[in-house]
């Protein structure tokens, strides 16, 4: 946890309201305009991911905020140059609600406020399906799609067209994966399992925000290993770390006798644990030190 950081720019903003992120977001309008579009809201939550501009050095351009334990219509882009963050922290602020080709963003930022650090298990990514994710409710959300595969490649524009096992002659359930914050080479016909942030561009696509936000490895032509069971989500932080780190388990269902075991370069047992897994989010704390 850090300590509070404040810092308010002199310029008169009005009268900001205070509301939720669901308030910003939340509309059954067409088209999907935040209720609060054109005014100057003071919001908060914590942020899920950080994208830089084009300058050399790159600065920060903006965030993603999110809702702790939220699943829908709870996060926003936030354009911000002057107050770095990073991922985990929660802040408070300030500023100016705007549509931009559809996407809802906050700038304009004032009186911002860095409450704390280190709250990334606060959001774990919502498992989301390609037929679902241009829904309005997922745009700015941490979002996670599983088993889905490379299906071809714009070179010109650096971006990767994904499909999953949604798509009929009906609905075209494909998407795009883009390289706003993250590039990696994917392989055209290889399946995936891949984490991010939803940013509209064209259409609802999904932004990655490192490498460790992409799984290839226990993806087969027969499914996700690591899914035969009723997890859909795990992550592990601070990562790196000097031996002392939380795993969180995301579970649709119980995972009695779960086992968690770890093991060094040569593949020797170091560390073996039993645990119950419970619906919802299940974290265990591992202390490495002296082992």
């Amino acid at each position: 946890m850090t300590g509070v950081q404040t810092c308010a720019l002199p310029i008169s903003i009005g009268t900001a309201s205070n509301q939720s992120l669901y308030n910003v977001q939340y509309t059954t309008a067409s088209p999907a305009n935040s209720p609060f579009m054109n005014q100057y809201v003071t919001t908060g939550g914590i942020v899920t991911a950080v994208y830089n501009g084009t300058t050399t050095p790159p600065t920060q351009s903006g965030y993603y905020v999110q809702t702790s334990g939220s699943n829908s219509w709870s996060a926003v882009n936030v354009y911000d140059y002057s107050h770095p963050v990073s991922v985990g922290d929660s802040v408070i602020f300030s500023g100016f609600v705007e549509e931009y080709y559809n996407e809802t963003e906050i700038s304009q930022v004032v009186n911002f406020t860095k409450v704390s650090s280190g709250n990334q298990a606060l959001t774990p990514p919502t498992l989301v399906a390609f037929n679902t994710i241009q829904n309005e409710k997922y745009e700015g959300m941490l979002i996670k799609v599983k088993d889905v595969t490379d299906v071809r490649y714009n070179a010109a524009q650096a971006w990767y067209v994904f499909s999953d096992s949604t798509i009929t002659n009906l609905v075209n359930s494909e998407d795009t994966v883009d390289n706003v914050i993250y590039t990696y080479t994917y392989t055209q016909g290889k399946k995936y399992n891949i984490t991010g942030v939803v940013h509209f561009e064209y259409a609802n696509w999904i932004e990655p925000r490192n490498v460790q936000d992409i799984d290839s490895i226990n993806v087969t032509g027969a499914g996700v290993r690591n899914y035969d069971n009723d997890f859909t989500d795990m992550n592990i932080y601070p990562n790196p770390n000097m031996g002392v780190f939380t795993i969180t388990v995301n579970a649709i269902g119980d995972e009695k006798k779960s086992g968690v075991e770890l093991t060094d370069e040569t593949g020797r047992l170091i560390y073996k644990e039993q645990i119950d897994i419970h619906a919802g989010t299940s974290s265990l704390q591992i202390n490495m030190n002296g082992i």
